[in-house]
């Protein structure tokens, strides 16, 4: 069994932590010793896991409720952290919903909207705002997380396909 390396002082921001991936990436990073900054839209699954991770983990966490579909809240979030939760270190780009399995011209508008907006415009609205501060002090990683959607064709989602190869080319630069 390998090691996980020690991530002490270092400070994690992931989205769509209340659940799923999220979640198993807070118990990684938790058991390597870093700081957490759990975001979510439901805050008492935060919370709960907020709570499992302290009692097996004794890490520090700090929980941002946080719809990021709406790029002021995420602005004024990351905005206003605590001064010392602001230097981030690693974004785990995690937050996506899945809509409906109507046949794409079949499906409600809304489903797109919802998708798009927190798919791929959610995670475009955290990464401006984190990355200036990795920018400045020279450092800092960002791990998008995708859905299998970005690479094999489900007939309701195709129309998100196209952008999904976009999103990945914006990691390598």
């Amino acid at each position: 069994m390998s090691q996980i390396p020690s991530m002490t002082d270092q400070t994690v921001l992931i989205t769509g932590a209340s659940s799923g991936i999220g979640a198993s990436c807070a118990c990684f990073f938790a058991q390597a010793g870093a700081r957490l900054i759990l975001a979510a839209r439901r805050q008492d699954k935060l919370q709960a896991l907020a709570d499992h991770l302290q009692q097996q983990f004794s890490v520090a966490i700090y929980l941002l409720p946080l719809d990021v579909q709406r790029s002021e809240a995420v602005h004024q979030a990351m905005a206003t952290l605590p001064d010392d939760w602001q230097a981030i270190d690693v974004l785990i780009n995690n937050a996506g919903l899945s809509r409906g399995l109507d046949k794409q011209f079949e499906a409600p508008l809304q489903d797109w909207e919802d998708m798009i907006d927190t798919n791929v415009k959610g995670l475009l609205y955290v990464t401006r705002s984190v990355v200036p501060g990795m920018v400045a002090r020279g450092r800092g990683h960002i791990v998008n997380i995708g859905s299998i959607a970005g690479r094999q064709t489900i007939q309701a989602v195709a129309f998100i396909v196209p952008l999904r190869p976009r999103l990945n080319l914006s990691r390598r630069g």
